[in-house]
């Protein structure tokens, strides 16, 4: 897909007549194919998660809603997203931790390239344990990058009240 002469995307973009681009030989088009390939890999997922979510919102909220004259926006905004906050935060939690530990795609897309530009921290990690032989670095950056996941996701939590409910 990312091809840069007969990639899918190259090929859509010239039948339109704009250029070519460089997806996995540019730094900034590299990072924005990994984006690419990230949210289209998830969007399955977290559709699945949020079709949950909406299955178990109570009907007898939205008849109640229509009953009082709401309108679709005022109920989507006062029944539907409060009935979604658990979904919402576990959504944003997971995805967080799921791109913070991102390596298999960025490995089989850019090698961390072009210029080190798409290498992630487990990617670093990985090349300390496993190329270099520094276990002990390796095992440092694992503890911080677990921390940095907690912190990250107590503040999410903390951001959206989660704990209030």
């Amino acid at each position: 897909m990312f091809g840069t002469e007969s990639g899918l995307i190259n090929t859509v973009l010239n039948t339109l007549g704009l250029p070519s681009v460089g997806w996995l030989i540019s730094p900034g088009w590299a990072l924005a194919a990994i984006i690419i390939v990230h949210v289209w890999n998830g969007t399955g997922y977290y559709m699945v998660i949020f079709l949950a979510g909406l299955s178990n919102i109570n009907r007898q909220l939205y008849e109640a809603a229509r009953v009082d004259g709401a309108n679709g926006v005022q109920v989507f905004r006062y029944i539907t997203v409060p009935q979604l906050k658990p979904t919402i935060i576990f959504s944003m939690i997971y995805a967080t931790i799921t791109y913070l530990r991102s390596f298999a795609l960025v490995e089989i897309l850019t090698e961390g390239g072009p210029y080190r530009s798409t290498e992630t921290i487990i990617m670093y990690m990985f090349k300390q344990g496993f190329q270099s032989r520094n276990v002990g670095y390796a095992s440092v950056i694992a503890v911080v990058v677990f921390l940095i996941t907690l912190v990250i996701s107590l503040i999410q939590m903390k951001l959206t009240k989660y704990y209030d409910d």
